[in-house]
């Protein structure tokens, strides 16, 4: 993938843009009636003679022409058809919801999402060790920082389902989660784009394994040494999601 246009396509995030809608809500081409509105920005903007095109969510009723606001974009990995995601001004959508909401047409294709918002769950796994319990922490080989098994979200996967995956691939572990609470964090890790992490308090049994080439080591600690490993903000989630706990 040209890297020169995925750099393009990041410029405008952010951007307010007008679309022209040329395929309504209820629009029928071939087999697909669409789910959103679909239309394109009038001009050129990747200087290649063809204007842009453009899914627009978080509009419910058909419309003839939006204004609002560049949220991401949709990239075919076969480098064609680099589509914009819009929405109106102050409205999220992260990148699953992106790609859920894009299914009906880019199912089709190998894409990659861009989103201003990107989404992560994970867990805080616990045992109890003669009455008191103990906290898992992964040691990730791409940051060589302790966290929390997490991972982004995938299209058509809940919250939960997410922090079981990743906690799953990262440690081989399985959880019964307490899905009456959850942490979130979030902090910025571009120009353009945020993080927010998703996390859950979960028990585990069993001994966790390694991801070759992802995690390299666990630890378990008490919720006192937890300071000790984490981030700042990792640690306040933790702390949210413990503070009614007893025994721990």
């Amino acid at each position: 993938m040209d890297d020169q246009r995925v750099a393009l396509l990041k410029k405008y995030i952010g951007k307010d843009v007008h679309v022209v809608v040329d395929r309504p809500i209820g629009y029928v081409h071939g087999d697909i009636v669409y789910p959103i509105n679909y239309g394109y920005i009038p001009g050129t903007i990747a200087g290649d003679g063809e204007e842009q095109d453009v899914y627009i969510l978080g509009v419910d009723v058909p419309v003839s022409s939006f204004d609002g606001r560049v949220i991401g974009a949709v990239l075919r990995r076969d480098d064609s058809e680099d589509k914009f995601v819009v929405a109106p001004s102050g409205v999220e959508f992260h990148q699953a919801q992106i790609a859920q909401a894009v299914n009906f047409q880019e199912q089709f294709f190998d894409v990659r999402i861009i989103s201003a918002l990107e989404q992560s769950c994970g867990v805080l796994p616990y045992r109890e060790v003669n009455g008191k319990r103990e906290y898992l922490l992964v040691f990730e080989s791409y940051s060589h920082c302790w966290s929390l098994p997490k991972g982004h979200m995938e299209r058509g996967e809940t919250e939960i389902q997410t922090a079981l995956r990743e906690l799953y691939e990262e440690t081989g572990l399985t959880a019964c989660l307490d899905t009456g609470k959850k942490a979130v964090i979030e902090y910025a890790i571009s120009s353009f784009a945020r993080k927010r992490v998703v996390f859950f308090l979960g028990e585990v049994s069993g001994v966790p394994t390694n991801r070759p080439g992802e995690i390299e080591r666990f630890c378990w600690v008490t919720k006192e040494q937890l300071g000790e490993y984490l981030f700042a903000d990792t640690v306040r989630a933790c702390n949210e999601l413990l503070e009614d706990v007893n025994n721990i």
